[in-house]
């Protein structure tokens, strides 16, 4: 195994190693600066504030619908499907269980919390 090595261990020593100039962290210091100032970050959000908007609505209708369904009820049931002339409602029987609702209730307050802190904390990092 050793012997497979001796040709890279000659050729490193052989090569040598390279000293950079005397002045290379100027010159790279310098063209940092220049980098840097020509332009300036703009912040551009990953989300804009149209998805922002419909996320919100979704959120705050599933939130309000979701303490008057129960399990007796389905909201689909009142859905009207006889424009499509002998098609039955494909969720009739679709409901939601009281566990299914408090876990949407639940999953979405965390949710909330944790895009507001998690704003206050990108806006702490990369305010000027």
């Amino acid at each position: 195994m050793e012997e497979q090595y001796k040709d890279i261990k000659r050729l490193v020593k052989e090569a040598g190693t390279e000293n950079p100039s005397v002045d290379f962290l100027q010159k790279v210091m310098s063209e940092v600066k220049i980098a840097s100032a020509d332009r300036p970050i703009a912040y551009q959000p990953l989300i804009s504030k149209k998805a922002w908007l419909v996320m919100g609505i979704l959120i705050i209708g599933i939130l309000i619908s979701s303490p008057f369904l129960s399990e007796g009820t389905s909201i689909l049931d009142k859905v009207d499907f006889s424009l499509l002339n002998g098609v039955k409602n494909p969720f009739a029987s679709f409901k939601l269980h009281d566990a299914t609702i408090y876990g949407i209730i639940f999953l979405a307050t965390l949710f909330m919390v944790q895009i507001t802190v998690i704003k206050r904390r990108i806006d702490k990092i990369y305010s000027i």
